[in-house]
């Protein structure tokens, strides 16, 4: 007799407490970084990576992977059209000014804030708000002592809406593509230090803003989505590098641990001298990992691996690559550090071709999503 099974999400109580400590401290690193945490917090204890047909453990092991993600991501971000507040953690920065009457920070009188606040370094990205093909009308503003460099963002994904950014240092007006960059945080206008004032308006009205939407505009993707292909990636070049092994180094590169990452990239250390403030480390963590730590600490590899392959991913879908030739372009870029190479056949120095690698990572990608998916 055929039966359905519903996968019940399961309650962040439910969680065993070494997941919930991972979630919660992968949550100050920014949404994506919580995502592939709650693959750390597994895979730390119940690895394993079998590079043949994977093994009948591995369904259950990616379900367990699955719920925990969506679990900690409902966590985050239990509803993606819930008011942001106060105290509000997204993409890695904490609001800490909502929307509503308060006390003007410069003018010291109470005074309607149409957004929301949130304190940023300057120069963090924002995307243009969409799905895939979508176009987003950008139209860029000055107000010298109020907002500052203003981007005011309509997507043809939700024409009633329009989303301002404010006291911006960059703003490019125009027609782009969905998740494109078309702004970056500032210190302009009226402003006591660098951050991004955010406001969601209809029919011309400022309303309250909806985290998704934030969240979206500062990671480039709708929230949750890819996340069985990120995984699926994740797991693909991990099995090509190291099976599976946190502690591996390449005798020939001195390549490091799951994702065979070079020690340069940790530290930009390329000339030989490594750098405080730089690298794969810093970009995720934003602090600094000495190899040695890196190698010893396989949370701090998954979470740093996974970010930087959803980025490279993200990259050629953008870049209007379907999802085969994407997974093979970021393949041979992981390999060669060229997704262009993704067709060269030539030998790799004792190693295989980097088509060879791509085509067999972007099989292994393919048959672990398609397994997924039927689970």
């Amino acid at each position: 007799m055929n039966s359905t099974v519903k996968h019940i999400k399961p309650h962040w109580s439910e969680l065993p407490p070494t997941w919930r400590y991972v979630i919660g401290t992968a949550m100050q690193a920014g949404e994506l970084v919580l995502k592939l945490g709650c693959v750390g917090a597994i895979a730390t204890s119940t690895w394993v990576m079998v590079d043949q047909e994977t093994n009948e453990s591995w369904g259950a092991r990616f379900r367990k992977v699955s719920a925990v993600a969506e679990a900690a991501v409902g966590f985050y971000d239990d509803d993606f059209k819930s008011l942001i507040s106060k105290g509000d953690v997204i993409a890695g920065y904490t609001v800490n000014s909502g929307f509503g009457l308060r006390m003007h920070p410069i003018h010291q009188e109470m005074r309607m804030h149409s957004g929301i606040d949130l304190p940023t370094p300057e120069g963090v990205s924002i995307h243009a708000i969409g799905y895939a093909g979508d176009r987003v009308s950008v139209r860029c503003w000055s107000d010298p002592k109020g907002y500052g460099t203003v981007a005011d963002m309509t997507s043809s994904a939700f024409p009633e809406i329009t989303f301002r950014a404010a006291h911006l240092s960059h703003c490019k007006g125009g027609e782009h593509r969905a998740g494109v960059v078309v702004a970056k945080t500032g210190n302009t206008g009226g402003s006591t230090g660098a951050h991004l004032h955010w406001e969601q308006l209809q029919g011309g009205v400022a309303q309250a803003p909806q985290k998704g939407y934030l969240v979206w505009a500062l990671n480039g993707r709708k929230p949750n989505e890819r996340l069985g292909d990120t995984i699926a990636l994740y797991q693909a070049i991990v099995a090509k590098e190291s099976g599976g092994d946190p502690t591996a180094v390449n005798p020939d590169t001195g390549a490091l641990g799951l994702g065979q990452v070079m020690p340069q990239n940790l530290n930009c250390s390329w000339d030989g001298k490594p750098k405080s403030n730089c690298g794969w480390d810093y970009d995720v963590l934003g602090r600094d990992v000495s190899p040695q730590e890196f190698l010893q600490n396989p949370e701090i590899q998954q979470q740093i691996v996974g970010v930087k392959l959803e980025s490279a991913l993200q990259r050629q879908i953008q870049a209007g690559h379907d999802m085969n030739t994407a997974v093979k372009r970021v393949a041979a870029e992981w390999y060669s550090g060229n997704p262009e190479l993704a067709h060269d056949t030539r030998p790799q120095a004792g190693y295989e071709s980097i088509k060879s690698y791509a085509d067999s990572a972007a099989e292994k990608f393919h048959r672990l999503r398609q397994q997924n998916l039927e689970k």
